[in-house]
């Protein structure tokens, strides 16, 4: 992974960042770790893309150039590879600030996300700190998981597999989503959601089951 490093050395430097010159091993070292995992994102927003190619580092620098979501997903897995190692490390501030700056998104690096994690569209999303969302998560953009009351840090979420959050949705307060939950456009989700089922509205309420689980991303 050294030539993804690179780029996201050369990332900083541009924002005028200032990061750790001489712990470059170390975080091409957690790029590696996050690797595995960092393709099934990859594969769950390019379903078609050729294996081969993504084995290729050129080939992924290309795709985090190309495609913001990719780059802020990227940045997540790397940030949570070292708070899980080293929660005061200095690469943490720099990195998190970085994807803020490039993407427009808040992806905190204290919450856990499953594997296939999606974005299908960038910008104006946040999520946020010390939640657990499980596998196939896909998201939309202008989507926010957060309080409902400021400064109340016991809130939290639990959001289970193949949960879709489309554009606008918002998820706030404490709340457990169960498997193969879909919250529409512009919805405002209060309370828990039960599993399989599709909510809509201001607050969000469940409107209908879905007759089979939804397909993974």
């Amino acid at each position: 992974m050294k030539r993804v490093i690179q780029h996201w050395r050369r990332l900083l430097e541009s924002c005028a960042l200032d990061y750790p010159r001489d712990d470059l091993g170390f975080l091409e070292e957690k790029a590696r770790a996050v690797r595995d995992i960092f393709l099934t994102d990859i594969r769950a927003k390019h379903p078609r893309a050729n294996p081969g190619e993504l084995a290729d580092e050129d080939r992924l620098v290309g795709l985090l150039q190309a495609d913001t979501t990719l780059e802020a997903v990227f940045g997540y897995r790397l940030q949570r590879a070292l708070f899980l190692e080293t929660p005061g490390h200095p690469w943490l501030t720099c990195l998190a600030s970085l994807t803020r700056i490039r993407t427009a998104m808040d992806l905190y690096y204290s919450t856990e996300i499953g594997e296939r994690f999606s974005i299908q569209h960038g910008f104006g999303i946040v999520i946020g700190p010390r939640y657990r969302i499980g596998c196939d998560f896909t998201i939309h953009q202008g989507v926010t998981l957060g309080q409902r009351r400021l400064n109340h840090p016991g809130e939290t979420m639990v959001l289970g597999n193949r949960v879709t959050l489309f554009a606008g949705a918002k998820l706030l307060g404490n709340l457990r989503v169960g498997d193969d939950v879909q919250v529409g456009a512009n919805a405002v989700l209060l309370q828990n959601a039960e599993p399989n089922s599709v909510y809509a509205g201001i607050p969000a309420r469940r409107i209908r089951g879905l007759t089979s689980p939804a397909a993974p991303s």
